[in-house]
């Protein structure tokens, strides 16, 4: 195969996953394993990961140790940024004649506690190097909604204002820097999630913030659009169909908490989803899966937590979703439903305002950290059986172990992430074809997040003849890298 071209600081990254149900071997045994990594042979181009963040703690900049934390340590590289976690911030019934607010009234929402937060929060992810993308959900104004279902959003126009005079006071009162927005999430479901929009609405709810971007001179900033609960194809084609704004449509969203059996990858509604995109007028936008993770609340299984919400990171990659944002980034209020959730990858502590990494952070850094925007992924191969089995599909030496491999632009460097969910270690064996000879020579690094380490160096693995050679621990998360 032609080999690929090398760029500087690249990274080769292997995922492998599985079900939490495994082959047992006899005490003693170690299961063997081998996997071809074919690198000229890409499939998917990462735009990157981080998470959803909300600024009401940020508490006159004592969050700041925790956004260094998301992106310094954890290694986020996206924040989906929601400023109010509500959509009815501005009163419908004090709009002008010409359907805008008066300044005055803009003044005093905008320079509010809330949005001060907000804009502070931003502004100093802004410094970091970050530009988030600006979110909107919640509750709408009854004002804008549907008479006798006061959350079905009918008046798109003022809706589309209202998001849009956020957005101008950010880039013009502010000057913050930000090229993206998700202006909903969750229509399908509706209340308290957002407003609730049908089918074909979904197009006339783009088309209006669209228009509205361009008449207040923001024809830079792109969507994420649509953003639903779930893979709504009657909303997404609804959209595709109208190539007009092709070049606005940075990328489509979705959201995933369903369980996703890694015994079998494919997934026909995700890939349905990407499917339509990529066959479409809108075939260079991007799929994000801009809400991943677990909604168990019981706190009593959290490495199952880390596990399920990782699981759901790998196959959504495998599906086309090239972005995954995680749910969320710290443990807070959530102004639409009114509640205190502790869906964080750090958990906060109310009397002292700390803020401390949980498992699920140390699962996410395994990916986080050594996947980096522009890397591509990569096939993969297992060897074939050489006869015939009516059991194939229970036999497959793979079944509890996926791999999805990634390359960076030069290939210099490389990682390989390794979910192991079999109740056994691991003899592993990764075979990379088309390596470059400069990645051999370099160290190799390994990383373990399990029940009880979290992403603890190890002791590093072996390479020789382009084969990696490395014993993989039962039930664990595993990184090797030649980065530290």
């Amino acid at each position: 195969m032609k080999p690929v071209h090398l760029l500087q600081y690249s990274i080769l990254t292997i995922l492998i996953a599985g079900s939490l149900t495994g082959c047992t071997p006899r005490p003693g045994n170690h299961i063997t394993k081998q996997i071809n990594v074919n690198l000229s042979k890409s499939l998917l181009k990462v735009d990157g990961f981080g998470v959803n963040i909300t600024p009401a703690q940020w508490r006159n900049g004592k969050l700041k140790p925790v956004l260094d934390m998301l992106t310094d340590d954890l290694g986020s590289t996206l924040f989906r940024f929601d400023c109010v976690g509500l959509a009815n911030w501005l009163d419908p019934a004090k709009r002008q004649a010409n359907g805008t607010w008066a300044e005055a009234y803009l003044d005093s929402v905008y320079r509010s506690k809330v949005f001060s937060n907000a804009w502070e929060t931003f502004r100093y992810l802004n410094k970091k190097g970050i530009e988030p993308f600006f979110n909107v959900s919640g509750r709408i104004n009854p004002g804008l909604g549907k008479t006798g279902e006061w959350n079905t959003l009918v008046d798109f126009d003022g809706y589309s204002e209202m998001v849009v005079s956020m957005l101008k006071w950010a880039r013009e009162k502010e000057g913050l820097k930000f090229s993206l927005l998700a202006p909903f999430n969750e229509t399908d479901l509706g209340y308290p999630e957002g407003p609730k929009i049908n089918g074909v609405d979904m197009l006339t709810a783009t088309r209006a913030i669209i228009k509205k971007l361009d008449a207040n001179g923001l024809k830079d900033i792109n969507l994420i659009a649509i953003d639903d609960s779930h893979w709504r194809l009657d909303e997404l084609e609804a959209v595709l169909s109208d190539s007009s704004y092709v070049s606005r449509i940075h990328a489509f969203g979705t959201h995933d908490y369903g369980d996703g059996d890694f015994s079998d990858m494919s997934d026909s509604n995700e890939s349905g989803f990407t499917g339509k995109i990529k066959h479409s007028a809108f075939r260079n936008a991007s799929a994000w899966m801009t809400e991943y993770g677990d909604l168990d609340q019981t706190f009593e299984i959290e490495y199952e937590f880390a596990w399920r919400s990782t699981r759901r990171l790998m196959k959504s990659l495998s599906n086309g979703f090239s972005a995954n944002v995680a749910w969320d980034a710290f443990d807070n209020f959530h102004a639409h439903d009114t509640i205190w959730a502790e869906y964080g990858l750090l958990k906060t502590d109310t009397v002292n305002w700390t803020y401390a990494p949980r498992k699920r952070y140390y699962a996410a850094k395994q990916v986080y950290k050594f996947v980096l925007p522009g890397w591509k992924m990569v096939e993969t191969t297992a060897p074939k059986p050489t006869k015939f089995d009516v059991y194939k599909q229970w036999h497959d030496p793979f079944r509890n172990i996926n791999i999805l491999a990634f390359v960076s632009p030069d290939g210099n460097d490389y990682t390989v992430l390794i979910m192991n969910a079999i109740e056994s270690d691991i003899d592993m064996s990764i075979n990379l074809n088309d390596i470059g000879t400069s990645s051999l020579s370099k160290t190799l690094h390994h990383f373990v997040t399990d029940k009880t380490d979290n992403c603890s160096e190890k002791k590093d693995p072996s390479i020789n003849n382009h084969t990696i050679r490395l014993l993989l621990p039962k039930n664990s998360i595993s990184t090797i890298t030649t980065l530290k």
